[in-house]
């Protein structure tokens, strides 16, 4: 177990703002080898990037949240950022995407031979963290990342054959982006309360919380990835050149007229990019489909903070965790 990472100990009511700059602090003190330089240097590169790290700072808020260990929690926690980023490696290379948070992905940099082999690593670190936890939760905790990484890797594999689809359903993009996004979110609130010794229901109400928070978070990224600036740190309008089945895509469809359906057809094998991205904005526009993601992810998050208040926790800790859903909720990048 790690010990005595930082002299100042963290308050009993800690905001993601506190947590997260504890985190960044104490979690520079893990990492990996420099050597073979060819294997861990592509795995440096993805883990400076900076990231919002939300999901191993989730897992030490739900930790947090009921009074339990940050010390004992932050290995896992920094194993679940460097699962993230081990998916975020291969998801790149997959969609062959050239920047990651503003920076060359790793397959661009260093390429795509080296990127599968540093990203394999990574999954191997990822266990080695995650595993480091009391021996009376460690069957617990490895059941449900088990569990989250199949259902991740299976997320993806919907995304990619909904790339050839135009009858994707909203009912069939939420489970997509409930395994590939929201799941991992949800363990990772999750993990945090069961090392914390929460009762089983309020792990289950973590989860939920985690779930829904996921789903917005995801649907965020769609309308960002659309109508975002050059903060969000990939290329304006990548789902749209990738014919990905986004929320926004599908509520087009979903509302639009024969002609509207062709003119978005004629748009999926559109060969200019310009045109493709700045005409498909035009239609999603024309069928306010902004307005209808906002009001979506409002019901989401608000179902969010429903299951937070079923919760046997302090409403101080309550209260940070509301506003973490607002901040997701309300970021342009």
């Amino acid at each position: 177990m790690i010990r005595g990472m930082l002299q100042k100990e963290l308050t009993s009511m800690t905001s993601f703002e506190e947590i997260s700059t504890w985190y960044d602090q104490a979690s520079s003190q893990l990492g990996f080898p420099k050597v073979p330089d060819e294997l861990y240097e592509p795995v440096w590169h993805i883990m400076n990037m900076k990231g919002k790290r939300i999901r191993p700072v989730l897992l030490l808020m739900g930790c947090d949240a009921f009074n339990g260990n940050l010390e004992m929690a932050l290995s896992p926690a920094y194993g679940i950022e460097v699962f993230h980023n081990f998916t975020l490696v291969h998801d790149d290379i997959m969609d062959q995407a050239e920047k990651r948070r503003g920076l060359p992905t790793v397959h661009q940099k260093y390429g795509i031979n080296r990127a599968i082999l540093s990203g394999d690593v990574m999954m191997m670190y990822a266990y080695r963290f995650i595993a480091d936890v009391p021996e009376n939760k460690l069957r617990s905790v490895l059941t449900l990342f088990n569990k989250t990484a199949t259902e991740v890797m299976e997320g993806q594999q919907m995304d990619m054959n909904f790339e050839h689809r135009k009858d994707v359903s909203v009912d069939e993009y939420l489970k997509m982006i409930e395994f590939k996004t929201s799941v991992l979110l949800a363990a990772s609130l999750q993990i945090g309360a069961l090392l914390a010794d929460a009762s089983s229901k309020d792990q289950e109400l973590m989860y939920e919380f985690g779930l829904k928070l996921g789903l917005a978070f995801q649907i965020k990224d769609d309308y960002l990835d659309a109508y975002g600036d050059e903060r969000v740190g990939k290329v304006k309008g990548g789902d749209i050149l990738q014919n990905k089945k986004t929320y926004l895509a599908i509520t087009a469809r979903t509302h639009a007229s024969v002609e509207q359906t062709a003119m978005l057809d004629e748009l999926l094998i559109e060969t200019d990019p310009d045109k493709k991205v700045s005409q498909t904005l035009e239609i999603f526009n024309t069928l306010n489909v902004p307005n209808k993601t906002h009001e979506f992810m409002e019901k989401l998050k608000n179902e969010a903070i429903q299951a937070l208040y079923q919760c046997n926790m302090q409403p101080e800790k309550r209260n940070n965790l509301i506003q973490l859903a607002e901040l997701i909720y309300n970021r342009d990048y």
